[in-house]
C-alpha cells in the first residue's frame, strides 16, 4: 500500500506540473493574439478608417517637401557682440500649387496665376507638363512667395489652384561666406542641402536618422531631431575679409580672390572667403554654377615663393643649413638645360638664407633644396602632409599634388618645386601646412564647424594634431626669418605698427591650359600669421590675374597687412 500512495504523489507532481506548462503556453499565446490584435487594429485605422487622411498628408508632405523637423540653425561666432550671428534659419513661406484632376484649362488658369507672381518663361513648360498630368493630385507651381502674395492667389479664387506654408531657408546675412555654408537646394524632388557645410551637415542639420525601432515607428511618430551648428568661423572677421576681397578685385582689376584665416593652435577656421560669391536666397539666378565650388579647399594652384619657407624648413630640420647659412649668388643658375633666374634677374653675390628669403630668391631656394637632397626633400613635402586632404568638414576637397617630385627623380622638378613651381595646393592644404612654423612644428586638422547643438546633448570639436614635420626649434627659425621678411624685405607692406608680423610673398605663374610652359596670368599670395611668437591667426590671401602690378608685395601684401591690424585690435591683442 505505501508504494501505492507514493507513485500516486509522484503521478500528482507530473501532472500539476504539465497544467503550469500549458498554462504558460496559453498565456503566452494570448499575449501573442492580443498584440496581433492590437497591431491589426493601428494598421485598420491607419490605412482604412483614416487612410485618406493620412495619403494626401503624405502626398503633401513628400511633394512640397514640407519636413516634419524643422532643419537646424547654423551660427556664426561674433567676438563683437554678446550672441552668435545666424548664418542659415528657417521661416514659413507660401507656395502655390495645382490639383491636375480639378483643372480643365491649364494654360488660363497659369496665366491668372502669373498675373499676380513672376514665373520664368522657361518654366512655364514644364509646370503646364505637371498640370496635364491627372494621375496626379499635387502640382507644384512656385514656392518661397511673400504672405502678400499668396493672399493674392488665395484671392483669385481659381479652382484646383491652392497655397500653403513650408519651411523656408533663409540666409540672414545674404552673401556673406555663401561658399562656405552653400544652400538648401533639391536632389531631384528631394530637398537637401547642396554645398558647403550645408551638405556635409546635411545629416544633422535635417535630423535625417533611422530609429529601426519597428514597434516605436508604428505605434508613435518617428521624429528625429536635428541639430544645431556653431561655427569657428567669425561674422566680423569675414565680414571684414570679404570686403577687402572685394576692394581688391575692383582694385586690381583682378579675376576673382579668396582668403583663409585659420587659429593656428587648434586648426579652427575664423574666415573662409571667395570673390566673387552669390545669394545663398537666390541661388537660383546664378548662370554658372561653377561659383558655388569652394575654390579654397577644391582647386589647386602652383604656389610661387610663398611655398619657400617650406623649403627652408626642410633644410633647417634635416641640419644641413642655418638662417646665417650663405651662399653665392650669381643670378640664375644652369640646370638639365634649364636656365632658372631671380623673380628680379638680378644677383646679389653672397647671401644667407634669411636674406634669400627676405628678397625671394629663386637660388637660394634651389641651393636649400640641393643641400637636403631629393629623397629627404621628397621625405619632408610627405611629412607636411602636401599631398594630403586636410580632413576639414566641408565637401570636395582635393589633395595637393606633389608628383614632379614624389615619381620622378629629375633635378629640374625638384629645383621648381623649390620655389612653388610643378607642385600645386589648394589654399587651405597649403595653410594647414605652413600653419606649422606657427605652432611649433605641428600640424592641425582645420575645422569650420565649433559645436553641433541637439536639445539634451553638445557635440565640441576637439584640436586634433596631424602630424609634426619639423621640431619647434626649426619652427622658431623659420618664424624668425619670416619677421625679417616684413621687417626688411618684399613684405614688408605687411607691417603692423606694435606688432611682429611673420610672412611671405608669392608671385606665381599660370600653367599653359594649351600645352607646356606658363600663360601670361598671375596669381599673387601673401601668407603671415601675427602676433608672431604667440600666434592668434595665420592667413593667405590670393588674388588671381591682377592687373598692372607685377609683384605680390604691391598687390596683396598691403591687403594682408590691413587685415592683420583689423583682426588683431578686434580680438583686443595688446601691442607687444
Amino acid at each position: 500500500m505505501p508504494k501505492k500512495r507514493k507513485k500516486r504523489k509522484r503521478s500528482s507532481k507530473a501532472s500539476q506540473k504539465k497544467r503550469s506548462v500549458n498554462w504558460r503556453i496559453k498565456a503566452l499565446f494570448l499575449v501573442f493574439i492580443l498584440m496581433s490584435g492590437a497591431i491589426i487594429a493601428r494598421l485598420y485605422f491607419l490605412q482604412i478608417v483614416h487612410g485618406d487622411y493620412y495619403a494626401a498628408l503624405a502626398r503633401g508632405q513628400k511633394t512640397a517637401d514640407e519636413r516634419v523637423i524643422p532643419r537646424g540653425k547654423i551660427y556664426f561666432a561674433d567676438n563683437a557682440g554678446e550672441d552668435r550671428f545666424i548664418a542659415a534659419t528657417n521661416k514659413e513661406a507660401p507656395l502655390v500649387y495645382a490639383n491636375p484632376k480639378e483643372i480643365k484649362d491649364e494654360r488660363a488658369v497659369l496665366s491668372e496665376v502669373k498675373k499676380v507672381i513672376e514665373i520664368p518663361e522657361e518654366d512655364t513648360d514644364i509646370i503646364l507638363d505637371r498640370m496635364r498630368n491627372k494621375n496626379l493630385s499635387y502640382a507644384l507651381i512656385a514656392r518661397g512667395l511673400s504672405k502678400e502674395k499668396g493672399e493674392e492667389i488665395d484671392a483669385l479664387k481659381l479652382p484646383g489652384v491652392y497655397t500653403r506654408t513650408e519651411l523656408a531657408r533663409i540666409y540672414p546675412a545674404g552673401s556673406i561666406a555663401s561658399d562656405l555654408l552653400g544652400f538648401l537646394g533639391f536632389s531631384g524632388s528631394k530637398r537637401s542641402g547642396q554645398y558647403g557645410l550645408e551638405e556635409f551637415y546635411d545629416p544633422a542639420l535635417s535630423g535625417d536618422t533611422d530609429s529601426g525601432f519597428f514597434f516605436t515607428d508604428l505605434f508613435s511618430p518617428n521624429i528625429d531631431e536635428s541639430a544645431d551648428l556653431e561655427l569657428s568661423v567669425d561674422y566680423g572677421v569675414q565680414f571684414a575679409v570679404e570686403k577687402k576681397l572685394e576692394t581688391l578685385v575692383e582694385e586690381l582689376e583682378a579675376e576673382s580672390a579668396s582668403a583663409i584665416f585659420m587659429d593656428p593652435s587648434t586648426g579652427a577656421i575664423i574666415a573662409m572667403a571667395i570673390v566673387p560669391d552669390f545669394n545663398p536666397n537666390n541661388y537660383n539666378a546664378v548662370e554658372n554654377i561653377s561659383i558655388f565650388s569652394n575654390e579654397t579647399t577644391q582647386a589647386v594652384y602652383e604656389l610661387g615663393s610663398v611655398f619657400k619657407p617650406i623649403t627652408m624648413a626642410a633644410a633647417i630640420d634635416a641640419g644641413v643649413i642655418t638662417p646665417k647659412t650663405v651662399y653665392e649668388d650669381t643670378g640664375k643658375i644652369e640646370i638639365s638645360g634649364y636656365t632658372i633666374r631671380n623673380s628680379d634677374g638680378k644677383a646679389y653675390e653672397n647671401q644667407t638664407m634669411t636674406e634669400a628669403l627676405e628678397k625671394s630668391l629663386n637660388t637660394g631656394a634651389i641651393f636649400a633644396q640641393q643641400e637636403v637632397g631629393k629623397k629627404k626633400f621628397r621625405e619632408y613635402l610627405e611629412n607636411f602632409q602636401l599631398d594630403k586632404v586636410t580632413g576639414v568638414d566641408l565637401p570636395g576637397e582635393v589633395p595637393g599634388n606633389i608628383e614632379n617630385v614624389k615619381n620622378t627623380n629629375r633635378d629640374i622638378n625638384f629645383a621648381t618645386a623649390s620655389f612653388g613651381q610643378g607642385i600645386s595646393f589648394s589654399p587651405l592644404r597649403f595653410l594647414a601646412s605652413m600653419a606649422a612654423i606657427a605652432n611649433e612644428g605641428k600640424i592641425m586638422r582645420p575645422y569650420v564647424v565649433d559645436k553641433i547643438n541637439y536639445s539634451d546633448k553638445s557635440i565640441s570639436t576637439d584640436p586634433e594634431v596631424m602630424a609634426q614635420p619639423i621640431n619647434s626649434l626649426t619652427a622658431s627659425r623659420i618664424t624668425a626669418m619670416m619677421v625679417s621678411v616684413v621687417e626688411n624685405g618684399y613684405g614688408e607692406k605687411a607691417k603692423v605698427p606694435g606688432y611682429t608680423v611673420a610672412g611671405k610673398t608669392g608671385t606665381a605663374q599660370v600653367p599653359n591650359p594649351d600645352g607646356p610652359g606658363y600663360s601670361d596670368k598671375t596669381i599673387h599670395s601673401f601668407v603671415g600669421f601675427a602676433p608672431a611668437y604667440n600666434p592668434k591667426f595665420i592667413g593667405i590671401v590670393k588674388v588671381d590675374n591682377p592687373q598692372n602690378i607685377k609683384f605680390s608685395a604691391d598687390s596683396v601684401t598691403p591687403a594682408f597687412g590691413d587685415l592683420a591690424s583689423f583682426i588683431l585690435q578686434y580680438y583686443k591683442i595688446p601691442p607687444q
